[in-house]
C-alpha cells in the first residue's frame, strides 16, 4: 500500500467529521418519508434495487460505503429485505442505530471486506465506488461476498463518447489550438480532496470483469442526474422551482443523446454471479435495462 493509500483512507475514515448530527438527524430521521426534491433524486437510484427486493423478499443484502446514516440499507429494510449497512466512518452509522434507524451496521473497508465468501446474496454501493483510492479491488470484494449479485448506482465514465460530439470536440480542441490555448483531457486533475482519483464506470470494463471470472452476465442503464443545492428542503411537487429546474436539464441531456451528442452522466450496474430467472430479466429490461450474456470460456 502506498502512501497515497494511507492518507486518502485516513481522511475517509473522517468522512463525516464535519457533519452536525442533530441537523442530519433532521434530515435523515424519516428521509424516505419527507417528499422532497432530494428524495425524489435518490429514489431514481434506489429504484435499480426493486427487481431484486420484489423477486426476492427477505434477501440478505450489504451496503457499501453507506455512511451517511445507511439510508441504502434502510430502503432496503423499509422494502423487505435484510440490509447491513457499512463504511470507513462509521460515526453516524452509530447515531442510526441509536436513533432506531438502522438495528446494526459494520465498519467496512471497502476494499477488504471482513465477511466471508458469498455471505449475503447482494451488495450494493451507492455513489461510493468513485471515493475509493483503489476502486476495483472493491469491485471484486463485493463479488465475493455475494452469492448472486454485486449491484452499483454511480457517475458513468464519459469514453466512449457518440461519435457525432467526438467530431464537434475535435473540431473545439483544434480552434483552441489555433488560439494557443490548453487542451487539457477532460479527466485531467480529476481528484478529490482525499487524494483519490475520481474513477467512473463504464460498461466495457465491467464486461472485462465478468468475464475475467467467468461470471454469466451484467446489466445496465444509463441516466441523468441533477444536484442543485436546496434540493434538501424543498417539497417535491411538480411546480417546484428546483423540481422544475431538474427535470429541464435531464430533459435536456436526455434530446442530446438521442441524438447522440452527449451521454448520460450516471449508471446503474449489475454485474450477476449466475444467471438471473426470466421473471428478473423480464422486470429489468421493461425498466429499460440492457442485459449483456457472455459465452463460456471454451478452454475451462
Amino acid at each position: 500500500m502506498t502512501n497515497l493509500e494511507d492518507r486518502s483512507y485516513s481522511i475517509h475514515q473522517n468522512t463525516y467529521s464535519k457533519v452536525e448530527k442533530a441537523e442530519g438527524l433532521s434530515l435523515y430521521r424519516n428521509w424516505f418519508e419527507s417528499n422532497t426534491t432530494d428524495i425524489w433524486r435518490h429514489l431514481r437510484m434506489l429504484s435499480v434495487l426493486n427487481p431484486f427486493l420484489k423477486h426476492h423478499p427477505h434477501s440478505s443484502w450489504l451496503t457499501v460505503g453507506d455512511g451517511n446514516f445507511g439510508t441504502s440499507a434502510i430502503y432496503i429494510n423499509k422494502n423487505g429485505g435484510n440490509a447491513l449497512a457499512s463504511d470507513i466512518d462509521i460515526r453516524l452509522l452509530e447515531v442510526a442505530k441509536q436513533e432506531n434507524m438502522l438495528p446494526n451496521f459494520a465498519y467496512a473497508n471497502a476494499e477488504k471486506l471482513p465477511f466471508d465468501n458469498n455471505a449475503y446474496q447482494y451488495t450494493y454501493c451507492k455513489m461510493a465506488y468513485h471515493h475509493f483510492p483503489r476502486p476495483a479491488i472493491a469491485v471484486y470484494e463485493m463479488l465475493r461476498v455475494s452469492a448472486q449479485a454485486a449491484i452499483f448506482t454511480e457517475p458513468s465514465d464519459y469514453v466512449p463518447t457518440p461519435a457525432l460530439r467526438r467530431i464537434l470536440q475535435k473540431t473545439k480542441n483544434g480552434i483552441k489550438h489555433l488560439m494557443g490555448k490548453p487542451i487539457p483531457h477532460h479527466d485531467t486533475g480529476n481528484y478529490e480532496i482525499s487524494g483519490n482519483y475520481v474513477f467512473t464506470i463504464s460498461v466495457r470494463e465491467f464486461e472485462k470483469i465478468a468475464q475475467g471470472l467467468g461470471l454469466p452476465c451484467i446489466a445496465y442503464k444509463k441516466f441523468h442526474d441533477v444536484y442543485i443545492e436546496g434540493v434538501e428542503h424543498e417539497t417535491w411537487v411538480e411546480d417546484a422551482p428546483l423540481f422544475k429546474k431538474i427535470k429541464k436539464e435531464i430533459a435536456y441531456i436526455n434530446r442530446l443523446t438521442l441524438f447522440k451528442l452527449s451521454d448520460k452522466k450516471s449508471i446503474q450496474m449489475i454485474i450477476f454471479k449466475s444467471v438471473p430467472a426470466d421473471t428478473l430479466k423480464a422486470d429489468l429490461k421493461a425498466d429499460g435495462y440492457t442485459i449483456i450474456t457472455f459465452p463460456p470460456n471454451p478452454y475451462l
